[in-house]
């Protein structure tokens, strides 16, 4: 998930397992382990475009990372704090660590869990990206707890209630996910490669529907909380030439959006559009892609967004479930 939400995650941890014997700095160092994984996003400074696509995500998202990692990191702070915590040091270097990748396998975007032998992208499809409904419950937690210095089992307490809420929201997510796979293949008798029902934004229950066929993608919304048939667009699958599909770029590109990629012809040249994401009419084919020119040059491309109230209103709309 995003970066804030994760150094949430890290605290809460922190205050639940380890406060006790670390005090508040448990909470301290939670968010900042629990970002810890992300500074693989710099990465993007690299002049290769394929660099963030490759690195983001990788092997410190795996599960490999926290057990290597833990016990160095962990030995450290306890021999700079000259205190004899290293179990509760290493443990919070630990789960402050693997949680991360734990948390972003839920994303749309997934997560290379067994990196580096293995570049498979898990994902359950569970949650959006960012997600008030599971960020904002867990930094309240946090807050109240922070401000608890003297009932140290309160504030445990209300954190491990909140962690296991926001567990259980997940795994609705996963519940949604699945129902509207299921509900979608009975009453769209649609002849399909493949049907996926990614999320949106801030909401679990409003799904982008997506629809591979042979020569043709349809994208559609559906709302769980209240079935309707389902108004489709259709995108026609451009061409392409076997000499673009080996390029490197191109094909990290499909690897990267597990092949949920439309190509497009564009006047200047052909776009590949990533179609997990994206949201109302000037996004219906995602918001980025790949573009290769008539020159033969590839450039990452990232489709504007309007923000007018129209839109802003169909984000309220989304939310509050009112479709």
């Amino acid at each position: 998930m995003d970066l804030i939400t994760q150094g949430i995650l890290g605290a809460a941890v922190g205050q639940v397992g380890f406060q006790k014997t670390l005090g508040r700095k448990a909470l301290a160092y939670g968010a900042v382990i629990g970002m810890l994984p992300d500074a693989d996003v710099f990465a993007r400074l690299s002049t290769d475009i394929c660099s963030e696509m490759l690195h983001h995500r990788g092997f410190t998202h795996s599960l490999f990372f926290a057990p290597l990692f833990a016990p160095i990191m962990g030995w450290l702070c306890n021999y700079l704090y000259k205190q004899e915590h290293l179990p509760s040091w290493i443990g919070l270097w630990f789960w402050s660590l693997i949680t991360h990748p734990l948390l972003d396998v839920f994303t749309v975007y997934g997560t290379q869990l067994l990196a580096p032998f293995s570049d498979h992208r898990f994902s359950f499809c569970a949650v959006p990206i960012i997600d008030p409904a599971y960020s904002i419950p867990l930094l309240i937690s946090i807050i109240i707890g922070w401000f608890i210095k003297k009932r140290i089992g309160i504030s445990q307490a209300i954190s491990a209630v909140m962690l296991l809420l926001t567990s259980a929201y997940l795994f609705l997510g996963v519940a949604v996910r699945d129902n509207a796979l299921t509900y979608v293949k009975q009453h769209e008798k649609i002849p399909a490669l493949r049907t996926e029902a990614f999320t949106t934004m801030f909401s679990i229950f409003y799904r982008r529907v997506v629809i591979e066929e042979t020569n043709q993608f349809r994208v559609g919304f559906f709302n769980m909380l209240n079935p309707k048939p389902i108004k489709w667009h259709t995108f026609e699958k451009s061409p392409v030439s076997d000499s673009t599909l080996t390029k490197r770029e191109i094909q990290i590109f499909y690897w990267f959006a597990d092949e949920w990629v439309l190509p497009n012809d564009q006047d200047d040249g052909l776009l590949f559009s990533d179609m997990r994401f994206g949201t109302g009419d000037e996004n219906l084919k995602g918001y980025w892609g790949m573009k290769i020119d008539k020159n033969e040059k590839i450039t990452w491309e990232r489709f504007p967004v309007k923000i007018t109230f129209s839109r802003i209103q169909d984000l309220w709309n989304t939310i509050f479930l009112f479709h």
